[in-house]
């Protein structure tokens, strides 16, 4: 494939190792009032990780000060408009038990302190910015023309750009050879664990839904 190309295929722009299928779009498209509820959920626990992260490495990395601020802030949008979106269809209750993806690409990271954990955390969040964007863009594909085709697909840019900064730091502070080999290492365990997930309409379910 010649690099032309490639600046067209979602897939080698966000490096994923496993694609979800359109029909995975049809049918959550089809429970619209459990994947709004899914994705208001998803947007809050994104805020929360740039707060967390933060807190955590701020004083160490001052540049993070203004880019978790401002990131926070943007996901407590996204999730004030999917809280707009769902008033305009039946109330439903969220599932219990955590969010099995998230879990998941935490037993990924390493655990040996230092550094590392912090590499990784940049990376398992780049990581769901980038599955976020891939399913943004085939809701708004599937729902072009619509109020929540339109809702993805402004979405999407912003998830996409997610994924950049948190790459972005990671070559930053850790060297682009260290963070893309990491990084290559962890696309292969979310795509084991994105497949291995039961399907559903939440944006980090199982391919099937």
């Amino acid at each position: 494939m010649d690099a032309g190309r490639r600046s067209f295929n979602l897939s080698y722009m966000l490096g994923l190792h496993s694609l979800t299928p359109k029909n995975w779009a049809e049918q959550a498209l089809a429970r619209p009032e459990h994947l709004l509820l899914d994705h208001y959920f998803c947007e809050l626990k994104a805020a929360a990780m740039a707060q967390r992260t933060l807190k955590l490495y701020g004083k160490k990395y001052p540049v993070l000060k203004k880019l978790m601020i401002e990131l926070a802030a943007e996901e407590m949008t996204h999730a004030e408009q999917c809280q707009r979106l769902l008033a305009n269809h039946a109330r439903v209750q969220p599932e219990r038990g955590g969010n099995p993806y998230a879990q998941g690409l935490r037993k990924l990271a390493h655990a040996s302190g230092g550094t590392g954990d912090f590499l990784d955390m940049l990376l398992l969040c780049s990581l769901i910015e980038a599955r976020s964007a891939e399913r943004f863009k085939l809701l708004a594909d599937t729902a072009h023309g619509t109020e929540l085709g339109r809702f993805y697909e402004d979405l999407f840019a912003s998830e996409v750009n997610h994924y950049v900064l948190f790459v972005g730091l990671g070559a930053d502070y850790f060297g682009e050879q260290r963070t893309l080999a990491r990084l290559e290492e962890l696309r292969a365990g979310e795509a084991a664990l994105i497949r291995s997930l039961p399907g559903g309409p939440r944006m980090h379910s199982g391919p099937q839904v």
